[in-house]
């Protein structure tokens, strides 16, 4: 039997199989999508962001409403002490519902003791609302960003301020220091409109110091504190009837730019401006104003 010769073995070409991935103008085009999704959302989330940080910001203001309430029935209705000036909270004769001196362009330990909002067995001239309200975080409107100067860069404790037309002064010294048209409440019986008088508000953090927001409605178109502007240029503030309400401010001398590191010039005459009408109507409590 003669031998066969063998053949090579054909083998059909294997099919090409199609190539994986993207050109470089598909990822730029995917790229250039993605952002403008990104673009879209941003704003959406940002509104987003603040209106959840406005509805902390109202219930902070609102705990603290409700705490000042307790002590006014705990304590015969009387307001808690409520004095102004670098001692406040600090020392006999300078009581104050809450202790400390806050300083935006000076480094100082009283921007971040929380004692000085919460422990009156620590500073028995301050921390009035301790008792009823203990956690320090309801003493911060979440959105105030300010640190304390120096090294530290420490979160600052408080931005809440007390109307100066409340609280137990035992005198009836005004702004102004004269006994004009405007009075001091030392009582919540002597509040005669609670829904239109503000018991705390968020304060701007290059104007706050101690904890007295002054106001003077005796001189039309003044501002001495300055309220903060958080929210959209709104501030949170919380009123003797117990709501809350975070209030859009209008008129821009209400808003200076803010200069880090510097405390703001205080107690200047903007004439026209409506939104300190609306505040030194709400500080003194009355239905008409000027």
């Amino acid at each position: 039997m003669k031998n066969l010769k063998m053949l090579p073995e054909t083998r059909s070409p294997a099919p090409r199989l199609p190539r994986v991935g993207f050109t470089l103008i598909e990822l730029l085009v995917v790229i250039a999508i993605i952002a403008i999704l990104a673009a879209m959302l941003l704003p959406a989330l940002t509104r987003a962001r603040a209106k959840t940080q406005g509805i902390y910001c109202m219930n902070n203001t609102k705990q603290m409403a409700l705490s000042l309430t307790m002590y006014c029935g705990d304590n015969s209705d009387r307001f808690p002490p409520n004095h102004d000036g670098g001692n406040a909270g600090k020392a006999a004769g300078s009581e104050c519902w809450v202790a400390g001196w806050l300083d935006a362009a000076a480094y100082t330990t009283d921007n971040t003791n929380v004692n000085m909002l919460v422990k009156p067995q620590i500073y028995p001239y301050g921390a009035y609302l301790g008792p009823y309200i203990k956690n320090p975080a309801a003493f911060k409107c979440p959105a105030d960003k300010s640190i304390n100067p120096g090294g530290s860069r420490e979160a600052r404790v408080r931005s809440l301020s007390m109307n100066n037309y409340i609280g137990d002064r035992n005198t009836t010294r005004t702004w102004s220091g004269n006994q004009n048209k405007f009075k001091l409440y030392a009582t919540t019986g002597a509040v005669k409109m609670p829904t239109m008088t503000f018991c705390f508000l968020d304060e701007r953090e290059d104007s706050i110091n101690d904890g007295w927001f002054a106001s003077d409605p005796d001189t039309l178109y003044q501002i001495v504190d300055f309220p903060a502007s958080y929210h959209g240029n709104a501030g949170g503030l919380s009123f003797l009837d117990g709501h809350s309400e975070v209030h859009k401010w209008r008129d821009s001398r209400t808003m200076p730019v803010l200069r880090a590191g510097q405390n703001l010039p205080l107690n200047q005459n903007y004439p026209g401006n409506q939104d300190i009408v609306w505040l030194a109507q709400r500080a003194a409590g009355v239905g008409a104003y000027p």
